[in-house]
């Protein structure tokens, strides 16, 4: 299952955050233009009640409103809103007005506490008003006049209000959102510098990370290095061992080989063929030795400026010591080389070459061919070994650089350390091997490549 990132799981944790405010913002901004809306308007429809009440009069003992037809237009006449009004007599009989505008039997006790002033929400000709309402004492008789009207211009406002509070509280949002994603980013990067340190190291570098990190990274850095240095040792411990017990054993191997050579020379007939098993026994062991050896120099070790090496040159080297053993067994060594050039150490770069060779005169038939070739091309320096044996199995091309590994049917007399040697130098110098099929001479090929290096003026 794939782990979410350190930028989400940040984000996570902040946006919800955010939002929350937001809504919280958002919320405050309805209540605070609602409650402004409401006020002001509420101020405005009270005159209403006012103007009305100051133009009653009591006429015959009982309260009368004589307003003029264009007192009443004046009064009734809005822009965007309906507007109704009320007077009511003592019984709540309605003196003058709209009929249907009414005050709720719960609002008595709190006109009294109010001062004869009162708001209330209604619904007219279904339309929802806002009521307000003001008792008159006149002439011994409570009057009550109501004055309505509809939520246009209300809602308006609210919404320019929210508006005007929201838009800015919109960019703060986008700019802390954008702040926020930055400042994640930034503070990550530290992690991305030792991600790019630990990525383009190789196999062999285990000197301790040199990356500038925050405090609360520190100790990852730390723990890091430790491990480093404990896997240094390891190796270092490792290598020594296996090198001090091939060096142990080459000098009793020498003497074991020399002393059946010269009982072979010494023995009868009989005796002779026996003491060969011997000496071949003892051929194979030292040769394994010797490759124990090989494969301990080939072990991960601490990185260091490496000189610049010619592959060429690495193969005019090599081919010296091989050529007699191509001839004896009448197999036309060749060679193709073009330049090409790498950072490298060119011992450990002769030991691959020469395990690729052994094992191609190993596995061609007499009569047979071995090219030998190197090159460059699209930044990577090559080198290839192409014999006319009966090549490898596509089954096995992967298994052949295991260590130990001999093929099913092989009658090879190797120890199976050859190619796993190759695969570990070539690993050394941030390169690998494949083995593949030659198209020229029909049997293996067997590439490495390696990252090229444009030569100096010196080489």
């Amino acid at each position: 299952m794939k782990q979410a990132s350190l930028r989400f799981l940040l984000l996570r944790q902040l946006l919800p955050a955010m939002l929350a405010l937001l809504l919280a913002g958002a919320a405050t901004a309805y209540w605070v233009a609602w409650r402004s809306a409401t006020k002001a308007y509420d101020r405005a429809l009270f005159d209403t009640t006012l103007a009305i009440a100051d133009q009653l009069r009591i006429v015959d003992e009982k309260p009368q409103l004589p307003l003029t037809p264009q007192a009443r237009a004046v009064l009734l006449t809005d822009k965007f809103d309906e507007i109704f009004y009320a007077v009511r007599g003592p019984d709540g009989e309605v003196l003058d007005g709209e009929v249907g505008l009414s005050m709720p039997a719960s609002a008595q006790p709190r006109i009294v506490n109010n001062e004869g002033r009162y708001y209330f929400d209604d619904w007219l000709k279904g339309q929802p008003i806002r009521v307000a309402v003001l008792q008159k004492e006149l002439a011994g008789s409570m009057v009550t006049v109501l004055a309505g009207e509809t939520l246009v211009k209300r809602n308006a406002l609210v919404r320019e209000i929210i508006l005007g509070m929201l838009l800015p509280e919109l960019l703060l949002i986008l700019v802390s959102l954008g702040v926020v994603w930055f400042g994640v980013r930034s503070g990550l990067r530290p992690l991305s510098a030792l991600r790019q340190e630990l990525a383009g190291r190789s196999q062999s570098d285990l000197s301790p990370v040199q990356v500038t990190v925050p405090e609360e990274i520190e100790p990852v850095v730390t723990e890091i290095n430790e491990l480093l240095q404990r896997l240094q040792r390891s190796l270092a411990s490792q290598r020594n061992f296996v090198s001090d017990a091939a060096h142990q054993l080459r000098t009793p191997i020498a003497a074991l080989q020399a002393q059946v050579e010269a009982a072979c020379n010494e023995s009868a007939p009989d005796t002779r063929q026996k003491l060969e098993g011997v000496l071949t026994a003892a051929q194979r062991l030292s040769h394994l030795v010797a490759q124990m050896l090989s494969l301990a120099r080939a072990e991960p070790s601490p990185a260091q400026t490496q000189p610049e090496v010619s592959l060429a040159a690495v193969v005019q080297k090599v081919a010296e010591s091989w050529l007699p053993l191509a001839f004896s067994r009448q197999i036309d060594l060749g060679f193709d080389l073009a330049p090409a050039f790498m950072h490298g150490n060119s011992l450990l770069l002769e030991e691959l070459l020469g395990n690729l060779l052994n094992n191609a005169l190993r596995y061609t038939p007499e009569g047979g061919t071995v090219t030998v070739s190197c090159g460059a091309e699209d930044g990577r320096a090559w080198l290839s070994v192409e014999d006319s044996g009966k090549g490898i199995a596509a089954g096995e091309r992967d298994k052949v650089f295991e260590r130990f590994y001999q093929a099913p049917g092989s009658l090879s007399d190797g120890n199976g350390l050859g190619l796993a040697i190759v695969r570990e130098i070539a690993r050394q110098h941030g390169g690998n091997v494949i083995a593949q099929a030659s198209e020229k001479l029909g049997g293996a090929c067997l590439l490495a490549s390696f990252p090229a290096q444009r030569p100096t003026t010196a080489a």
